[in-house]
């Protein structure tokens, strides 16, 4: 290190500009997080979509097998008025009493048939039911989504201005640090994330918390040279 710079000072400003990546670097995990929030709040709201389609499905195919019943029952209606029409143009009560068997049955099958669309009367009313409360819970939801969403998007604008902001505040104070010193502590900050110097917590590294030898101790109190953990290679300092 030339004898020009005062690394005291150096490593002042390398703790502020820490300070400041700390925040960006949160700052930017935050913002990577707010997609997930959005997805999150979209499956949801499909979830709720899809309960509301799945009663709209379940209604429509009751309408249509009580559409089918009545449809079945009005055309038995139809062979009984025609079958009691023929009953007049029988000559031979064999043939009158297998007609008036055949009336019968098919009273008997239009007597089943009304059971049934009384039967899906009653779920059709229950699934109609259902599904206002799908609408409901759908409508709910959507509102829900639609205010957080505005939310996540107010929480963005301030996470992009105060990044905006540090950004700036960052350019000018590692202007104002030695070339060399400022090149070590972003090399260490781009493998090492959020921290690349740590100040020693007796004897140990602030941040891996490694026992440091008595030696690597004394030089990151002397600060006369840069001083890495010999674990994790961040930068020590010991302002004592």
């Amino acid at each position: 290190m030339p004898e020009e710079i005062d690394l005291r000072d150096e490593i002042k400003k390398l703790v502020q500009l820490q300070a400041i990546d700390s925040e960006l670097f949160d700052l930017r995990a935050e913002k990577e997080y707010f997609p997930e929030r959005l997805k999150a709040m979209d499956d949801s709201l499909q979830t709720k979509q899809g309960g509301m389609q799945s009663a709209e499905e379940e209604l429509k195919s009751l309408q249509v097998a009580k559409n089918d019943k009545e449809n079945q029952m009005q055309s038995k209606e139809e062979q009984i008025k025609k079958h009691q029409s023929d009953l007049y143009q029988i000559k031979t009560n064999k043939e009158y009493k297998a007609l008036e068997q055949e009336i019968e049955s098919i009273k008997a099958d239009v007597s089943l048939l009304e059971e049934d669309i009384i039967k899906l009367f009653d779920q059709i009313e229950a699934a109609q039911e259902k599904l206002e409360q799908e609408k409901k819970i759908f409508e709910e939801e959507k509102k829900k989504v639609e205010k957080e969403k505005s939310d996540i998007k107010t929480e963005e604008k301030k996470v992009d201005d105060r990044s905006n902001e540090l950004t700036s505040t960052r350019s000018d104070l590692s202007g104002k640090i030695d070339k060399i010193v400022l090149k070590a502590y972003e090399r260490i900050l781009k493998s090492r994330g959020r921290v690349a110097i740590v100040q020693v917590n007796e004897e140990f590294c602030g941040e891996c918390n490694m026992h440091l030898r008595p030696q690597v101790i004394n030089e990151a109190k002397l600060q006369k040279s840069l001083v890495f953990c010999e674990s994790c290679g961040r930068i020590l300092y010991d302002e004592g």
